[in-house]
């Protein structure tokens, strides 16, 4: 395994939190149609309330987001629901002003609705990851095909990105017809390794984890209380902190509870709070480890060695 920098996430930094939150029509494959609208708290200071989750576990990525006292042209635009026959994807992109946004949650709405409770408007919306991908489907047949090609292939008709980080490309011998949904057929062709994650189809083994920096997790870069042991994962409780991504290792270092300190491969992260001009509120971010997944001898640690775009920003995979 290679030496892997160890990167103190500092505290002292995360001042001011800001969002931003696009939501786009989309036609059944994922094509943009237009922006239904953009509110960015740094010229509309609307409070968002938000909980998201993304996880290599069985639970179903989502976000759940309400924001408060949207003027009645927004809020009648947001309106959706489960019959509306055009797709609609939301980007969820958080951060501080010190350093900047990043990217949370990319998703597929399912519904949005506005109601008023007491003197407030809020407008909720739920929002899952592979509303729409679960609909598709690719029927082609690819000749001189590959391994890595067939992944492009569905990636590209899910209109997603594309990360390879584990398994061997191989050609094969004839001709492969692909004929069912996408997602399936990524399963298939991974080696059951296939996930979606910020709008990009990401190929990772269980033994590998992300190559990268290894934030510190310690009482001085944001840990609140001490490491959680429940059945068989392993939780910590952190300061927000948007820039996780799954399958990435941390290190934990807690000096009131250090049994369970060292380096571990993140399988789920959860992002919860309040993000507001006119309340202080808390946001949290919990990570989520396998207990005796540290990765010493157990993971190996990859880089992507095919990387796509999705379609909205190339088309050079046929």
């Amino acid at each position: 395994m290679s030496q892997v920098l160890v990167n103190p996430i500092s505290a002292a930094k995360k001042q001011q939190r800001i969002y931003r939150l696009t939501v786009q029509d989309v036609d059944e494959y994922g094509f943009p149609l237009n922006t239904i609208t953009t509110i960015d708290s740094r010229e509309t200071p609307f409070t968002l309330e938000f909980s998201v989750n993304r996880t290599l576990f069985a639970d179903v990525n989502s976000l759940d987001a309400s924001i408060y006292n949207l003027a009645p042209d927004t809020y009648n635009l947001l309106f959706f629901d489960y019959f509306n026959m055009k797709g609609r994807t939301v980007v969820l992109e958080a951060g501080y002003e010190t350093t900047g946004l990043s990217t949370i949650f990319i998703g597929d709405m399912w519904s949005c609705f506005t109601s008023r409770e007491g003197t407030e408007t809020i407008t909720k919306m739920h929002c899952f990851v592979g509303l729409r991908t679960m609909q598709l489907h690719t029927d082609v047949t690819l000749a001189g095909a590959s391994r890595d090609r067939v992944l492009a292939k569905v990636a590209k008709d899910m209109n997603l990105g594309l990360n390879i980080y584990s398994g061997k490309d191989h050609k094969f011998n004839r001709s492969v017809s692909l004929s069912g949904n996408p997602m399936q057929i990524a399963q298939q062709y991974s080696n059951e390794s296939a996930y979606i994650d910020n709008g990009k189809l990401i190929i990772l083994d269980d033994l590998d984890a992300i190559k990268g920096e290894v934030p510190l997790i310690n009482d001085e870069s944001g840990l609140l209380g001490v490491p959680k042991h429940e059945d068989a994962v392993l939780k910590v409780d952190i300061i927000f902190e948007p820039r996780f991504i799954v399958g990435q290792i941390i290190e934990i270092n807690s000096r009131i509870h250090p049994m369970f300190n060292g380096q571990y491969k993140v399988y789920g992260i959860k992002h919860e709070g309040v993000i507001s001009g006119a309340e202080a509120g808390k946001a949290t971010t919990t990570l989520e480890m396998l207990v005796g997944s540290q990765i010493y001898g157990r993971f190996g640690i990859v880089t992507a060695k095919h990387q796509q775009n999705s379609n909205s920003n190339s088309s050079s995979v046929v």
